[in-house]
């Protein structure tokens, strides 16, 4: 037997023992109710037969029925009042005292003399039919109650109307039996009612076990998270503070090597020593590079990282680039060159320092590896968008050797060998990192395309150019280890435990809200880098909620917004004032929603690139 044909059978022997629960609860639940309608009923015979029967007789029959329901509603007592599901026992007692209730009701009509009315001989028909009927109703979540009650009580009243031997004794007897099938098929539909919903509670109460089972999952794994992004940012800061410390250690003697290396290089050296002066300054020059490069990955990770964007003319980038270049290549006889495809006289506003760097250290690793040849720089920008922003592109090729396919994939990664052989003085691989980390700070990227031969390194930023420089002034664009904050509206508590795991996994502070109104109380609260609408938003369809915030009187309107929306196409997908994201969302597409919500904030981007 599989494990689903056993979960199965297990699932209907657990739905089977359900009903027999409820069953018995709904009996015990209506025995208290029989009493009085037998007693009145019985008083009701009294009352029409004292006339027609020997009082003796029809006391005897009066106290025997309430005796009977009073030792049936005994029997089940004890579980009416706790409010507990009979025992078999117990359910065997109620169940012979209400035969014996039935046998009376159907020997009722035998205390008629044979010379009765046919007034009284239906005034007990009528009362026998009624408290079968009634039986039939209260009792019918147990069919082998009613049977207890209804086998004794028509198949007795058959047998006095068949002793009348006349037919209209004969047509009653029919009815009778007639009235016996009827009771008993509606109480196998009533029956039938209640397995149904017993097994649609049973449903709905697993499903709501399991959504609650997977919401508290999903809380614990959002913890895990946090605690995960909390430990590793706190990790990241004693790592750069432990590089930064280190790096300032080596700075202070290496400066003072350095200097005393230049003084040693203006006196008169032999031959010899000359050149073993020219490799200390080489190697000191070299090492002042890897620490300032520690320094710049430190404060990236410990977030004080600042880009300065000012307007410079991009010829200036240019001879900027051909003098570095120029002085590196001429030693091993290679030849150098920069194209500008750009007017020489368009400004651009970005980090130019920043922009040097990361074309010198392309440039630094393709003269490093070339040993003939030619190391080529190629500038461009893209046309500018509506906003203005254009795409600017640096692309420095060689015809060296080139970078093998196993060491591509990690060719940016931290610590990895830069694209050498061993033993060729490859470098660290802390200076190609460093281009991607810059490049996710201004909002770019960077890249290897293989060479015919040799390599070419690049990256594009997004940049503002204008004809002139502009008047806005020099800018700082500081890179705070902060959190992003992120406003979730959704209904559906599993889903947004859902959502709320992946944002702090992204490392964000994240606020929820289940209802629209309550979303727009929280805006008008509090600042928000970015919300995110869920599927179920209450009554309020997402459109209307979308406008309800671009219709805020304050900034809270401007808030970039990311709404899950499904059967979308492809993963994410910006409409009008908004970034789709396809439902059911994952990490990768809903991180990729942000960064499109987001794109005219390239620190918080950033911050996401980098936390994520």
């Amino acid at each position: 037997m599989g494990f689903a044909e056993a979960r199965a059978i297990a699932r209907e022997r657990e739905t089977a023992q359900r009903v027999r629960e409820a069953a018995r609860l709904l009996i015990t639940s209506s025995a208290k109710q029989a009493v009085p309608m037998n007693v009145i009923g019985a008083a009701g015979i009294g009352v029409m037969l004292y006339t027609s029967v020997p009082l003796p007789l029809l006391g005897a029959w009066i106290g025997a029925m309430v005796v009977a329901s009073v030792l049936r509603l005994l029997s089940i007592n004890r579980a009416r009042k706790s409010g507990s599901v009979p025992t078999p026992g117990q359910m065997t007692s109620y169940m012979i005292c209400t035969g014996f209730v039935g046998a009376l009701w159907g020997a009722s009509g035998f205390l008629l003399p044979a010379d009765a009315s046919m007034g009284a001989v239906l005034a007990v028909a009528v009362m026998i039919s009624g408290m079968s009927a009634g039986a039939a109703m209260t009792s019918a979540a147990e069919p082998r109650v009613v049977l207890a009650y209804n086998v004794p009580c028509l198949s007795l009243a058959a047998l006095w109307y068949a002793s009348f031997a006349s037919v209209t004794g004969f047509v009653l007897a029919g009815m009778a039996l007639l009235f016996f099938t009827v009771t008993t098929r509606l109480a196998a539909t009533y029956r039938k009612s209640l397995v149904e919903t017993v097994e649609a509670n049973a449903a709905l109460e697993d499903a709501r076990n399991e959504a609650e089972a997977q919401r508290e999952a999903l809380a614990r794994l959002a913890e895990r998270h946090e605690a995960a992004a909390g430990a590793a940012e706190d990790a990241a800061r004693h790592k750069a503070a432990m590089l930064a410390n280190m790096s300032h250690e080596l700075g202070a003697p290496l400066n003072s090597i350095l200097a005393q290396t230049q003084m040693l290089q203006d006196v008169s050296l032999t031959p010899d020593a000359r050149r073993m002066v020219a490799r200390i300054a080489e190697s000191g020059d070299t090492l002042a590079e890897l620490v300032s490069e520690i320094l710049d990955v430190a404060r990236i990770e410990a977030g004080s990282f600042e880009l300065r964007l000012d307007d410079f003319p991009a010829e200036r980038l240019r001879d900027r680039l051909e003098r570095f270049g120029a002085q590196r290549a001429a030693p091993k006889g290679l030849d150098f060159r920069v194209d500008l495809n750009i007017d020489e006289k368009l400004h651009l506003r970005g980090d130019q320092d920043r922009l040097v760097q990361m074309a010198e250290i392309f440039i630094a690793n393709a003269v490093r590896f070339t040993e003939s040849g030619e190391v080529h720089v190629s500038c461009s920008t893209s046309e500018p968008g509506n906003d203005g922003t254009s795409c600017l592109r640096i692309a420095v090729s060689d015809t060296g050797r080139g970078v093998g396919e196993a060491h591509r994939a990690g060719l940016f990664d931290v610590f990895a060998e830069e694209a050498a052989k061993p033993g060729t003085g490859g470098g660290t691989g802390l200076s190609l990192h460093l281009t991607k980390r810059i490049a996710a700070l201004m909002g770019g990227e960077v890249g290897y395309t293989p060479g015919d031969p040799g390599s070419v390194f690049w990256f594009e930023v997004p940049v503002r150019t204008a004809s002139r420089p502009g008047r806005t002034g020099d800018e700082r664009l500081a890179f705070a280890n902060r959190r992003l904050r992120m406003l979730v509206c959704e209904a559906d508590p599993a889903r947004r435990a859902v959502l709320l795991g992946y944002l702090k996994s992204f490392n964000c502070v994240v606020s929820c809200a289940s209802s629209v109104s309550d979303m727009i109380e929280g805006l008008g609260a509090s600042a928000y880098d970015a919300i995110i609408l869920g599927l179920n938003l209450g009554s309020i369809e997402p459109e209307d909620a979308m406008q309800d915030i671009r219709m805020l009187a304050s900034t809270a309107s401007l808030t970039p917004i990311v709404r899950l929306a499904p059967g979308l196409q492809i993963p994410v997908q910006r409409a009008g004032g908004e970034v789709l994201v396809r439902a059911p969302v994952t990490s990768e597409p809903l991180l990729q929603a942000l960064e499109e919500a987001l794109v005219e904030d390239p620190s918080a981007i950033a911050y996401l690139r980098r936390t994520a």
